[in-house]
């Protein structure tokens, strides 16, 4: 076993192999494949709350391998968090499509102002769930509506993550 040090973090090589961000394919046996879309702004927040420490667990993981990333970068990942709890991402078409609508709504927001984009709940939850209107799972008023939600609960959902 290879064992890599870092500054705080003890990485294994067999950490790094394993991790379900890195390697979606290496699944738990018992884990389910998909998660159901949730039909209540209330669950959308919960999924939420799962998806950011889900995209959390990879800081370390980036340190290790060389590069910086705090929570500010997780918007990054909301994509991919998005695609892996639907069971997408093996699909390119889907990583191309959440990718461009994330990353893209997000930077014409950013630009324009909208939003607490600032912040890094706030622009993980914005990047994760337009993600999911980019793969047509969720429509734009259901983006805007659950966007909206977030926005009146980011206190209570930052205390919960």
């Amino acid at each position: 076993m290879i064992t890599l040090g870092f500054a705080h973090a003890l990485v294994t090589k067999q950490m790094i192999d394993t991790h379900p961000l890195l390697y979606p394919h290496k699944k738990e046996p018992d884990m389910p494949t998909q998660k159901p879309l949730p039909t209540s702004n209330e669950g959308w927040v919960l999924e939420l709350i799962d998806a950011y420490r889900d995209a959390k667990v990879a800081i370390p993981y980036a340190e290790a391998a060389g590069h910086a990333m705090t929570e500010a970068d997780l918007f990054h990942m909301a994509p991919l968090v998005c695609l892996k709890f639907r069971d997408l991402i093996s699909s390119e078409e889907c990583q191309k499509n959440a990718k461009h609508a994330a990353i893209g709504s997000y930077i014409a927001n950013m630009e324009a102002g909208n939003r607490n984009l600032q912040d890094a709940v706030m622009a993980f939850a914005f990047c994760y769930f337009t993600a999911h209107f980019g793969v047509g799972l969720l429509s734009e008023d259901e983006c805007q509506e659950v966007l909206g939600f977030v926005e009146i609960n980011l206190a209570k959902i930052k205390e919960a993550i």
